[in-house]
């Protein structure tokens, strides 16, 4: 079935902007669990989400099992909490827990892909284009410089036009690399029409989908997605230094080659072992046979445990109503903001929570919001970014509207 961009933002029930309302009944609860948000007019989910109170307390949990051991239930809040959080991220997009595996960021898990693909020492190519994270890009470019075939398609008027991300495929394409929801103006890829393009030429398709997972409905099934990666600390409502990388089950190691080679050697001989099996090579290697095999080794796993409390509260008041809370903030802005004088370049039918518009002043702006203890992204000669989420109303964006009057 082809799923186009309009119905990327649709679950199995119903369409998140017709629903009658969020389930985000007691919305003064919901935000006094985020000080920040109760402290300052924050409007910069995209940035960085503010670290909500069942995250940190999900975190203190987990230090206490190190700081005063296993006692009164701490190693097994632990244990569960370590078990729980890949299956409820797996949950969240629609993935089996198996696919799924801790990474240190959104572009770790981007470079193990690529990196696993091999896709400069078989001669292929690799397409993206320039509403992808720049970090990528930048990255793009350094293998570009030595020796990937790599093709940046151009956005055209702050949108990307699939008619030119095709041409950029030929039958040497080996990934087609995007970012989901786009951190510079909030465009929403077309992801199932990207991954039937891709697919009809061989290659495959990795999703950056930090701006998309725990702000608005994401399916990797129905899009067609054969890789993602999201670090937890934006949407996701979690801590730095840590996120998720999908790998479709069936390409795991048949596809996308380990790279890091994580677990632990045995010794099969003398001394190591009394009586060394001659059955056995002398260092038996048992790669891990799940995602889990693209991971890097140790990795953060007290922001797990504080991920794994936000994942139950995402998933309860549901991604759907999460985005149905936010969309009505968002319309209002790319309603309003046009006319005090600021040019939009989120496109209006794009269902993200990102509003992005170009200032004459930068600085001016800067200042205004500065004044009225209003936090947004501002970034490159002219762009600010706002990103409403869950824990903001209207009035929050009428302290944002009045400071730029």
């Amino acid at each position: 079935m082809h799923i186009n961009r309009r119905q990327f933002l649709t679950s199995s029930a119903a369409v998140a902007s017709s629903l009658a309302a969020p389930k985000l009944s007691d919305f003064e609860s919901i935000r006094k669990e985020f000080p920040r948000a109760v402290e300052q007019v924050y409007l910069d989910a995209a940035a960085h989400v503010p670290l909500p109170r069942y995250s940190a307390d999900g975190m203190r949990r987990y230090m206490d099992f190190h700081m005063y051991g296993p006692g009164e239930g701490r190693g097994e809040y632990a244990a569960t909490a370590l078990r729980q959080v890949k299956p409820l991220f797996a949950k969240l997009i629609n993935a089996k827990p198996s696919e799924i595996g801790f990474v240190i960021c959104t572009k770790a898990g981007e470079a193990a892909v690529v990196n696993g693909l091999g896709i400069q020492a078989s001669g292929g190519n690799l397409v993206t284009n320039d509403l992808h994270y720049a970090g990528s890009i930048h990255d793009y470019v350094g293998r570009r410089k030595a020796g990937l075939d790599v093709r940046i398609v151009r956005h055209r008027d702050w949108r990307i036009d699939l008619r030119d991300m095709e041409q950029a495929m030929d039958k040497k394409t080996r990934l087609v690399s995007v970012t989901l929801v786009s951190n510079v103006n909030g465009w929403v890829e077309d992801a199932r029409a990207i991954s039937e393009l891709a697919h009809a030429h061989g290659a495959y398709v990795y999703a950056d989908i930090i701006q998309a997972a725990g702000s608005v409905p994401v399916d990797v099934q129905a899009l067609g997605i054969d890789f993602a990666a999201c670090s937890l600390y934006k949407w996701l409502q979690g801590a730095r230094g840590a996120g998720f990388l999908y790998v479709r089950e069936d390409l795991q190691e048949r596809v996308v080659k380990d790279t890091m080679f994580p677990g632990y050697v045995e010794f099969n001989y003398a001394p190591w072992v009394t009586n060394p099996d001659p059955g056995k090579e002398q260092f038996p290697y048992r790669p891990p046979k799940d995602a889990s095999r693209y991971e890097p080794g140790n990795v953060s796993y007290v922001a797990y445990a504080g991920q794994s409390e936000a994942l139950k509260r995402i998933l309860d008041l549901g991604v759907e109503n999460i985005y149905a809370h936010t969309k009505p903030l968002c319309d209002r802005l790319k309603r309003e903001l046009p006319g005090l004088g600021y040019k939009l370049i989120t496109p209006v039918e794009a269902k993200s929570s990102l509003v992005v518009v170009q200032a004459r002043d930068l600085n001016a702006t800067r200042k205004k919001l500065a004044r009225a203890g209003v936090q947004v992204t501002t970034t490159g000669q002219n762009r600010v970014r706002i990103s409403p989420a869950l824990y903001n109303n209207q009035q929050d964006i009428d302290k944002l509207l009045n400071a730029l009057s």
